[in-house]
């Protein structure tokens, strides 16, 4: 029996496995929902224009794109009781969305 993209979607989003719930805060007064997603914060490197290595947090949620149909930037995630931004998201066309956050 193959599994589909979309069972695989799924099987990944599981708070079981890998996936969280968070809350996911519309700033135009849409209501808020429960979303389930990866949340990841890399610490990647910043050319700080000096000799001393500097590195920065890149927090980011991977989501289903049909569960943030409505998505601006401005809104808010809640992870673990931390308050990110939203920043910028990012469609890939296979049904997945990337949401870029800024801690706040």
């Amino acid at each position: 029996m193959a599994i589909s993209f979309a069972d695989d979607i799924t099987l990944l989003l599981n708070v079981q496995e890998f996936a969280k719930s968070v809350t996911y805060q519309r700033k135009l007064g849409l209501g808020d929902s429960t979303i389930k997603g990866i949340f990841d914060n890399e610490t990647v490197p910043v050319d700080a224009g000096g000799i001393a290595a500097v590195h920065q947090e890149q927090p980011r949620f991977t989501c289903r794109t049909t569960d943030i149909p409505n998505i601006a930037e401005d809104d808010f995630l809640v992870v673990d009781s931390v308050n990110y931004r939203v920043v910028a998201y990012i469609h890939d066309g296979t049904g997945v969305s990337v949401i870029q956050l800024e801690k706040q």
